[in-house]
């Protein structure tokens, strides 16, 4: 597959949450890197069975995909409806836009390796949740 056709079909398969397309599209040791830490194959698939309960309706764009030997780099827009089921935050029906740029280490045409960054913060912020800072002693 091309660069833009892995990405596309890795999208398709995060918004169905579908096990059997990561099973061909990932190495048997996959990793996945994120804002929560390093994660093998049985993290991805707790989170593939999770984010499309929680961010329903899912609208993928990809905004621009690069390639450079075996790495592909995709910046994306992923439009959804909250249904609840993430940091604790209710839902009622919200529309979320997310954005983020997901790095993909290829080896033998399959992904092996993923580093993700997305805006969280602004995804909760959509969703009513609102930033608490605590007191620092040392400054005071």
């Amino acid at each position: 597959m091309r660069p833009t056709e892995i990405a596309q079909a890795w999208f398709d398969m995060c918004r169905a949450g579908d096990e059997r397309r990561f099973a061909e599209l990932a190495t048997d040791d996959f990793v996945c890197h994120g804002p929560g830490g390093t994660g093998d194959r049985a993290t991805f698939i707790d989170w593939l069975h999770w984010y499309p309960t929680a961010f329903a309706d899912q609208r993928p764009s990809l905004e621009d995909v690069i390639s450079d030997g075996d790495r592909v780099v995709a910046r994306y827009v992923v439009r959804s409806t909250y249904r609840g089921g993430y940091l604790d935050l209710p839902a009622r029906g919200q529309h979320v836009e997310e954005t983020g740029i997901i790095i993909y280490r290829l080896d033998g045409g399959r992904v092996a390796e993923t580093w993700f960054e997305g805006n969280d913060l602004e995804v909760a912020q959509q969703l009513g949740g609102r930033v608490q800072t605590q007191p620092d002693d040392r400054l005071g």
